[in-house]
């Protein structure tokens, strides 16, 4: 079964919070709800029970919902508080915000209100306990501290050590007193402050843990290294505990270090020059890294078949003398180098194949290094070499024997170059011999020097010959490259071009072939040859340039080009007159005519100009309509004959350009600058042209134009005010206020719209928008657009007043209405499930609640429109005729008004029924109510009542005010309204018997 949940319902709607709870009850039994019908009440409830929410009205009699809040706060801080309110509003939320409550929940239509408030109520009380719940695993959290089997340190906010287990006192070298209050930076060398930094904030902006590894001074002076896991938990974005766990890792760290050096050493194997100088840099490693004093590298002589030493330790040559050459069988060296296998010795003493039966080295190992020789290392202890020492020396071990393959390979390449040399030193031809697996390519001299270069001068890597192909050459280049290194092709062959010393680009055929594979078919070896070709290649080139050049000019020009010969057959037509003619790509035009492809008129007209052109041996510049695609085109048509040696024609050029849409733009442009003219004189806004001069910052506006309307609004007219500038046209003050709304127009760089009264009449508001025209990015022009909009400021003030009568009234129905529809939806639920006769009373009483509140509104609605018409109205016989209309019992008027007023006679009255009933409602049935005159200013109405507190007095006249228990709270809000539309002033004050007084000032007589 579900724990409890106690619940204190505070509303001061019996009816309401007798629902509510039985809802609740009925959505989960584990709902304990207790009620109560006030704040102070509630308070009670709270000294004498416990509560594991609370639930709350807003809009309470005496103690409003968020002060309750307030002295909820006071008792106990945590304790969940839902405000459950039927009035809502931003300023209320905000309040209650303010004020620490746990929730926010606007009453609504329906049942679904509960489920919701039952989720709520769920929520808050859920998180209250988990918070209950966060202390006792911090408690767990300080044994975890103290068992786990690493350092522990946990941090408070600023980082400075709260507590240390007993592990992480014993790595530190420190006690916990001696810890308690330090920083992280107070542990560690100042070399590592700054990773201390980026650690802690790291760890502050990351989610979960961050990881460090920290050099760390112990108490007694030692520098350690320490692994750390640090950790920050939180909970809802709040820092519940900073840990670390942190264990040493010294050794460990060492051993990383040595193998990154180890890395370093390889990497300077592969650079070395020769055997001697990779066999030294084997023992300075051996010695100086890997710990072992006594060792050599012994290398293999070819040409006297035995194992020379070719580097020694210093100690090794003090602890064994002269270092022996082996041979053939010669001790246990000899036998690692010809089988291949290592060995290890924890005492070689005893090995009976020992070279040296007086041999003062105990532990030994030998490493073969493949067909180069053997790397040995020793030493006096029996048993001296660990694991990981073992380790390391195989590793170096593998990179020595490869870094003495690669010179081998070297000096075999060499050999085979001075042999290619020899060959080809007759030729006059570069040759590049390529290491395809390590990209190092050797270049003759012919090679160099074809290009201007030296050998000195180039790196001897293939990125030299990379460097110098021109760019557009690499793709074509490499394809064919490729091509032939994945065996596609015989030979690799490709004329490409090569920057010269002087920056110039030579033709280069480059011929080559890969002669030695790996066992995968992987290139490993290229050679190959250069042929300087630049000549052929720019003789075929500026043939085949110009030949091109002249076809591309021709068939990519947007105009029609042609040529015809005298009698006007054509020669020659490019891909654009093709078009224009319907003809296809291949179909020929030679001997053709303009009759065999235009109508008869049309190839009259051109022919006769083409005769024209020929005859007068010039230009001839004429516009023709020629039918294209059935739609007929203009064109201006230029035709130039082409005259020979003696000056004759011989043919005719003929280019024309299609210009059907520029006409059409010369036509448009003409009708709507008609029509610009005609809209710019004629309509009501008034508009002015202003020209912009100057620089942005500081730019000079001077008018180009205004409209009639401009004219009739400012009496500034074009004739008298182009080429001015505003304060010229206008005067200083109007043209200063003018200059600065073109200002901000311009620095804003786009349209500004802005109202204003009119500067040069005192009536009427002007909505004026001003445009900027650019050119160039640059703002050339302002176009200035004024028109009155008096009307629409009338029409949007009465409509902003419609709306927030409108939004009144949705706020009193929102609030007074939701309370007796919950009631009734909520009764006939519980009606209907359990046939009791009480849920159908309080049914009918929601029901009657809802009436009074809807006539009232009517009437307020109605009350409020504004008056139009009024007429004469004798108030002493309007006030007597209202008080029999209304019940007064035993109550007494006195009238002692003399004046007649201009008023809505209906209206009137219900004001005056409206008062005299609720001075009998709260002043009783034999209360006095009297109606004077105020001056000449308007009329009051008083009672001799209990009167209204001056607290009140502010508000009596708002919606929903009221102190009786069967009140709606808007009589008083309907007679505001009546006086209003009236265009009255209402306000409440003491009568002269202590009672209540009604003032209505600004009232219009009849004198």
């Amino acid at each position: 079964m579900a724990e409890a949940v106690r619940v204190l319902h505070v509303d001061d709607d019996a009816e309401f919070a007798s629902m509510t709870a039985a809802f609740l009850a009925r959505l989960d039994d584990c709902f304990d709800v207790t009620t109560a019908l006030s704040a102070d009440e509630g308070l009670t409830r709270l000294s004498d029970e416990s509560v594991d929410c609370v639930v709350s009205d807003f809009d309470m009699p005496k103690k409003d919902g968020i002060e309750f809040l307030e002295s909820v706060r006071t008792v106990d801080d945590d304790l969940p508080f839902i405000l459950f309110t039927g009035k809502g509003s931003e300023e209320v939320a905000s309040e209650a915000i303010s004020a620490g409550v746990t929730d926010y929940l606007q009453k609504q239509q329906g049942t679904d209100q509960f489920t919701l408030l039952a989720n709520r109520i769920t929520n808050a009380v859920e998180q209250y306990r988990s918070r209950r719940a966060l202390e006792a695993s911090r408690e767990r959290l300080s044994l975890f501290i103290d068992k786990s089997p690493l350092g522990v340190i946990e941090w408070d906010e600023n980082f400075e050590i709260v507590q240390v287990n007993e592990k992480g006192e014993a790595i530190l070298g420190r006690s916990e007193a001696d810890l308690v209050g330090k920083r992280f930076d107070t542990l560690v060398p100042e070399s590592e402050l700054e990773t201390v930094e980026e650690t802690i904030t790291a760890l502050q902006d990351d989610s979960g843990g961050y990881n460090a590894v920290l050099d760390i001074e112990t108490g007694d002076g030692e520098q350690i290294v320490c692994e750390w896991h640090n950790r920050i938990i939180r909970d809802e974005g709040e820092t519940v505990a900073i840990f670390s766990q942190f264990q040493e890792i010294t050794a460990r760290q060492r051993r990383q270090q040595r193998i990154e050096a180890l890395h370093d050493t390889t990497r300077e194997l592969m650079n070395a020059e020769s055997r001697e100088a990779v066999a030294g840099l084997v023992v300075e490693t051996t010695r100086d890294l890997l710990g072992f004093p006594i060792s050599g590298v012994f290398l293999y002589d070819e040409s006297t078949d035995c194992l020379r030493p070719g580097a020694v330790t210093h100690q090794a040559r003090a602890t064994l003398g002269d270092i022996p050459t082996f041979s053939a069988g010669d001790g246990l060296i000899w036998t690692v180098f010809e089988s291949g296998e290592q060995r290890v010795f924890d005492d070689v003493s005893t090995h009976p194949d020992r070279y040296n039966p007086e041999t003062p080295l105990r532990s030994e190992i030998l490493l073969p290094l493949g067909d180069h020789g053997v790397l040995a290392a020793a030493s006096t202890d029996i048993a001296a070499f660990e694991d990981a020492s073992v380790s390391l020396l195989q590793t170096l071990a593998a990179n020595t024997e490869e870094a003495l393959s690669r010179l081998d390979r070297e000096r075999e390449l060499r050999t085979l170059t001075e042999r290619h040399e020899l060959a080809l030193e007759s030729a006059e031809l570069g040759v590049w011999d390529w290491n395809v697996q390590t990209d190092e390519v050797t270049f003759d001299e012919r090679w160099a020097n074809m290009l201007g270069y030296s050998l000195d001068e180039l790196d001897p890597t293939v990125d030299t010959w990379d460097d110098l192909i021109h760019p557009e050459d690499r793709q074509r280049t490499y394809e064919a490259l490729n091509a032939h290194l994945d065996g596609e092709t015989e030979t690799y062959e490709c004329d490409h071009r090569l920057k010269t010393a002087t920056g110039e680009y030579r033709w280069i055929r480059d011929i080559g072939k890969v002669f030695e594979r790996d066992e995968n078919g992987d290139p490993l070896r290229a050679v190959g040859i250069h042929q300087d070709v630049t000549e052929h290649k720019e003789r075929k080139q500026e043939l085949e340039d110009t030949s091109r050049k002249l076809q591309v000019i021709l068939d990519t020009a947007p105009t029609y080009i042609l040529m015809k010969d005298t009698d006007s057959q054509f020669l020659f037509v490019n891909d654009a007159a093709r078009d224009m003619f319907g003809l296809d790509a291949d179909e020929s035009v030679v001997g053709l005519t303009d009759y065999d492809l235009f109508p008869e008129h049309i190839a009259d007209q051109t022919y006769a100009d083409d005769q024209r052109a020929l005859e007068t041996r010039d230009t001839v510049e004429v516009e023709e309509v020629i039918p294209v695609a059935g739609t007929e085109r203009t064109h201006l048509t230029r035709k130039t004959p082409i005259l020979d040696e003696d000056g004759e024609p011989y043919a005719l050029c003929v280019v024309a350009t299609d210009i059907t849409e520029q006409k059409r733009r010369e036509r448009e442009l003409a009708r709507l600058t008609d029509e610009y003219e005609a809209v710019f004189e004629n309509t009501n806004d008034a508009i002015a042209l202003v020209d912009v001069e100057g620089s942005t910052e500081d730019p000079t506006f001077r008018y180009i134009r205004t409209n009639q309307a401009y004219e009739r609004r400012t009496g500034l007219g074009t004739e008298s005010v182009a080429g001015q500038t505003p304060a010229e046209a206008a005067g200083q003050d109007t043209g200063s206020r003018i200059t600065a709304h073109y200002e901000r127009c311009v620095a804003n760089g786009g349209t500004i719209t802005f109202e204003e009264t009119d500067e040069f009449h005192t009536t009427g508001v002007w909505e004026t928008q001003i445009t900027p025209i650019f050119a160039d990015e640059e703002i050339t022009r302002l176009v200035v657009i004024s028109r009155d909009i008096s009307d629409r400021i009338e029409y949007r003030e009465e409509l902003e007043r419609q709306n927030d009568r409108l939004e009144e009234f949705a706020s009193i129905v929102s609030h007074d209405l939701r309370n007796p529809i919950s009631v009734l939806e909520g009764s006939l639920a519980l009606a209907r499930e359990t046939g009791d006769d009480e849920q159908f009373d309080r049914c009918y009483r929601a029901i009657d609640r809802m009436k009074e509140l809807i006539e009232d509104l009517l009437t307020l609605a109605r009350e409020g429109e504004t008056v139009s018409e009024t007429e004469p109205l004798d108030l002493e016989s309007t006030v007597q005729s209202c008080w029999y209309a209304v019940e007064t019992s035993d109550a007494t008027l006195e009238i002692t008004t003399e004046s007649t007023i201009y008023a809505d006679e209906s209206r009137t009255r219900q004001l005056l029924e409206n008062l005299i009933n609720n001075a009998v409602t709260h002043g009783g049935p034999d209360v006095t109510v009297e109606v004077g005159d105020i001056g000449d200013s308007g009329f009051y109405v008083a009672d001799d009542g209990p009167g209204i507190p001056p607290e009140k007095r502010e508000s009596v006249f708002e919606s929903g005010y009221t102190t009786s228990d069967d009140g709606t709270g808007f009589g008083l809000v309907i007679v505001k309204e009546i006086a209003a539309a009236h265009d009255w002033s209402v306000s409440v004050t003491e009568s002269d018997d202590g009672g209540a007084r009604f003032e209505f000032t600004g009232v219009k007589q009849v004198f």
